[in-house]
Parts: C-alpha cells; structure tokens; sequence
C-alpha cells in the first residue's frame, strides 16, 4: 500500500476519528498487505504472521461485500462491533473472543501530574512481562519486543526489575498495563497511564485504550484519570 493511499484511507477515516481511533493507529503503525474499500466501509489487513484484519463502517450491506474477499486463512480480526461479529462469524466458530470498552483522553483535558518516575521498557524485560501477564495466548517476545523498540512505554523498578509498566499496541492503543501484586494499592497502575497519556501527547495522538468489560476496576481508574468511554469493540480469532 503507498504512502499516498494510507494518507487518503486516514483522511476518510478522521471523518469519524474517535470512533476509527483503533483502525487509524493500525495503519499508521503496520504495513498493510490488503486494503477494500466498498463506498464508505473499509477492510485492512497487516503483514504479520496473524495478519490482523479491522474494519470500519456501519452499512451492513457494505461490511456483508467486504467479508466476501476474506480468504480462509483469515483468522484474527480487531477492534469489532457486536453487529460485525454476528455476521462474520455465522457460519463460522470462534476460537476465542474479547469484549471491551473503548476509552479515549479529550484534547482538552488536562493531563495529571506524575508523583513517581518512569522510565521506559527495553527489551530485556519482555520475558519477564509476558510471564506475568494474563495474555499469554496473544502477546509473544516478537510482538513485544518491536513495541518496546519502535513505539513509547513506561515502568516503575525496584532492583532494576519492572514491578509496574506499560506501553502500547500496533493500533496505538495503551495498553499491556500490569503491576505485580505486592506492588498493588501503591497509585502504581495510574502512574503509568499517566505517564502513558503524556508521551502519547507529546507525539502528536490522542491517548486511547481499551477494557475487557469484566474489569470493573480499570475502567474505574481510567474514567477517574479523565478517560471517557465511546464504544464496545471486540478482538476474536476463528477456528
């Protein structure tokens, strides 16, 4: 896909940017392997081993004629309205499947003072991070590792050991936020999304992230940061 192409897919897309926040960053941090474009509604898809397909749009008949160029390796599909997902998955059976809210952080707010200091991941943290985390199953030492070299991130050490942190996901979300347990009650978890939202600022972008829809308490804490919720989305992979 040209860079010419991508700038006119996120011209088009900005028309509604909160809403297509997830797809935006997408493109913008990946190379693509498939673009389509059926008159308002678009499918893309990144080059990676899973190879990520997002959508947007809100015409079933267009999103109907874009899941007909789906081959039947395509497995993995990002940022989903509800709608999408029952008509996707019709005929098909998911694998695995995961709900969330979407939070973004106004332009206009102000950004929270930090009370710790942060300091970016680097790349001999990744093994560890991904044994703590509860995301096994999708994050791996590849994944991690690019985002922590190509993209912002924030820790908290003690020991030279991460025991807080965060960064963000090839759709520029933030994300991955996770502090050890008896670091926990600390003010930790804000620290880093604090430190998140700033650099996220600093580059240009509006701080987003998602949720699982069982967090109660991170959804709480985000809202409390000044985050404020705009749409469900769902991440799946099919069978």
């Amino acid at each position: 896909m040209m860079e010419t192409e991508k700038h006119e897919v996120i011209r088009l897309l900005k028309k509604d940017e909160i809403y297509n926040l997830s797809i935006i960053g997408f493109i913008q941090e990946n190379n693509l392997e498939k673009f389509i474009r059926v008159d308002n509604s678009v499918l893309v898809q990144g080059c990676k081993e899973e190879k990520w397909i997002y959508f947007s749009g809100n015409d079933k008949k267009e999103f109907n004629e874009l899941i007909k160029k789906l081959g039947p390796g395509d497995k993995y599909f990002g940022a989903m309205d509800d709608w999408m997902i029952h008509l996707l998955t019709k005929d098909k059976q998911i694998d695995w499947l995961i709900n969330a809210y979407q939070f973004h952080f106004p332009p206009e707010k102000e950004i929270p003072k930090n009370k710790f200091e942060t300091k970016q991941l680097t790349v001999r943290d990744t093994e560890f991070l991904i044994s703590q985390s509860n995301y096994k199953k999708i994050l791996t030492v590849e994944y991690l590792n690019e985002r922590i070299e190509k993209s912002i991130s924030a820790g908290i050490y003690s020991n030279e050991k991460p025991v807080a942190w965060g960064l963000t996901h090839d759709d520029g979300s933030l994300g991955t936020l996770h502090v050890l347990e008896k670091y926990r009650r600390k003010t930790y978890a804000k620290e880093i999304t604090i430190s998140l939202i700033r650099q996220c600022r600093e580059i240009g972008k509006i701080p987003f992230l998602q949720c699982e829809t069982k967090n109660i308490p991170a959804q709480k804490l985000v809202e409390k940061i000044g985050f404020e919720r705009d749409r469900s989305v769902s991440w799946l992979k099919l069978e």
